[in-house]
């Protein structure tokens, strides 16, 4: 985009051009932009169990998106939402521990909302022949699934 501004001095006629480039944003990775859509949806629903998840996990992204380490990827909000699930886990054992039902109750729907947002862990067998296609291929990928690492870890030490 071009735009010019004319300016005038006591001598003088100056004209000043100055181009700027119309950068896009980054996209949003897919899963945030389902959270924003469940929040949506939530919200019409009155859910506020899901509105509250929701909106702690958007507020996460945003103060992220203020630090050094913006959230650009499925694999960054899958870390969010894990960090979410392990600390609701941790506040629900201390509800139990104080005796506090209704706290732990409501921790554990939390734990739910969350749970539907993290992607279904593979099973063994399943692991070990992507595993073996991948030491086959020098540095494939696992076919795009997650995999918890000490599992990949174990598998590969038995394979070598």
């Amino acid at each position: 985009m071009l735009t010019a501004r004319l300016r005038y001095g006591p001598d003088q006629l100056v004209l000043r051009c100055a181009y700027s480039v119309m950068a896009s944003p980054p996209a949003a990775p897919s899963l945030l932009i389902k959270v924003r859509n469940d929040l949506k949806t939530a919200m019409k629903a009155k859910d506020s169990t899901r509105l509250d998840v929701l909106r702690g996990l958007i507020s996460d992204v945003t103060n992220a998106a203020k630090s050094s380490k913006p959230v650009t990827t499925d694999s960054q909000m899958l870390n969010i939402i894990r960090k979410r699930a392990q600390s609701s886990v941790a506040a629900a054992e201390e509800f139990s521990n104080a005796k506090r039902e209704d706290l732990k109750s409501r921790e554990i729907a939390q734990m739910t909302v969350l749970q539907e947002y993290m992607p279904r862990r593979r099973s063994k067998p399943i692991s070990q022949g992507s595993v073996m296609k991948t030491l086959v291929a020098v540095g494939g990928p696992l076919d795009g699934q997650l995999v918890d690492k000490r599992d990949v870890a174990k598998i590969v030490q038995e394979m070598l």
